[in-house]
């Protein structure tokens, strides 16, 4: 068994560094930052290591490659410093977005330099950052303490892809530069809610007269912060609601031809976040014909829903809308209309619907796939 610890990463978050102390080296741009995975209360908690990244402005994959590589146990009692001097750069113990250099049998982490390729692997092509370097090497060691288990236990492994995919790949991906789409058309709407624009809003406004090193360094610390804090929610959300909620989906799918023969109507045992993991789960499981709709008691009103399934996990399109004729309809209406005792209603879009009972429901998604 595994649990979230209270005691474990995000003890470290709250014990997060206030202030921060002044460089003791001849340096200008020299600023160092207390790391999150110690206090500074006892003498075994002095400083052993130290990891450099670059002064000036920041971006996200840094502030978070620096705050996860202080997770680790190799760099648990470190102190971050930033600057641009190489030669400093070259005594430290790793090595974060400047440099030049991508080794991690020295831990460097960087990769700005030319010819620098290096991807998470697994399926997965998008160029990595420093945020994505880190995690590469580091981040099943992250996720094995959390869950307080191995490294390899498959647990582990799912949660190291997941995590990757839904929360990594898009730092990496909006750091180098790589657009969502490929299209050459303008995006429909402008999105500045994303992790990486608001650490990127942290840095120094231009319009504030003080733009010491000491004030950026600041802005630094509350952008590991921010990061680390959302990664450490990502981590907790995968470990505690994706991955029961993908074993309940499993099982579902496996049990979807004592539902109907069709094999396209899935049947929840239980409300579970089922569109997370449908589409994967139906190409690792090879599910053909693939499923059209998904049925589950609505625990508010102990009613029953019908919902088509989307096109794709990023698109708002159905397989198969529930028909034309239903849509917009309530009730008594709906009802005779479908020629289904106890429908409550279908969505204008039909992508949804509901009924009294579940046998009601049922009957809506067998009526629905026929028309």
């Amino acid at each position: 068994m595994w649990a979230i610890t209270r005691g474990g990463f995000y003890q470290k978050l709250l014990n997060f560094p206030k202030t921060i102390s002044r460089p003791l080296m001849a340096t200008s741009n020299l600023i160092r930052v207390s790391s999150p995975a110690y206090s500074t209360g006892s003498p075994n908690n002095v400083p052993s290591k130290r990891v450099g990244t670059h002064s000036g402005s920041f971006h996200c994959d840094e502030a978070l490659g620096c705050f996860m590589i202080c997770l680790t146990t190799k760099f648990s009692n470190s102190e971050i410093v930033r600057t641009r001097d190489p030669k400093v750069l070259e005594g430290f113990d790793a090595v974060l977005d400047v440099g030049g250099v991508y080794d991690p049998s020295r831990d460097r982490y960087d990769h700005h330099q030319k010819g620098f390729e290096e991807v998470f692997g697994h399926g997965f092509n998008t160029k990595l950052s420093s945020a994505g370097l880190v995690y590469k090497h580091f981040g099943k060691e992250i996720i094995a303490k959390e869950l307080q288990l191995g490294e390899d236990h498959p647990n582990v492994q799912r949660l190291f892809l997941a995590i990757y995919k839904n929360f990594m790949e898009a730092i990496d991906a909006i750091d180098n530069g790589i657009n969502q789409f490929d299209t050459d058309k303008p995006p429909r709407y402008v999105n500045n809610t994303n992790l990486s624009s608001r650490v990127g809003r942290l840095n120094l406004d231009w319009m504030d007269p003080n733009q010491s090193p000491e004030k950026e360094n600041e802005a630094f610390q509350q952008a590991m912060a921010l990061a680390g804090s959302e990664f450490l929610d990502s981590v907790r959300f995968h470990a505690k609601s994706w991955l029961p909620a993908r074993s309940i989906v499993m099982e579902c799918i496996a049990d979807r031809y004592d539902t109907d023969p069709s094999g396209e109507i899935m049947v929840l045992k239980r409300f579970t976040p089922w569109k997370l993991h449908i589409f994967e789960l139906e190409e690792e499981m090879k599910v053909d014909p693939p499923i059209k709709y998904v049925l589950y008691e609505d625990d508010r009103g102990k009613r029953w829903r019908v919902q088509a399934v989307a096109i794709s996990p990023d698109r708002f399109e159905s397989r198969k809308p529930l028909p034309a004729q239903w849509r917009g309809l309530t009730d008594d209406e709906l009802s005779k209309e479908a020629g289904i005792p106890g429908c409550i209603f279908v969505h204008i879009s039909g992508f949804t619907g509901g009924n009294q009972t579940y046998e009601g429901a049922l009957a809506m998604a067998r009526t629905a796939l026929k028309i």
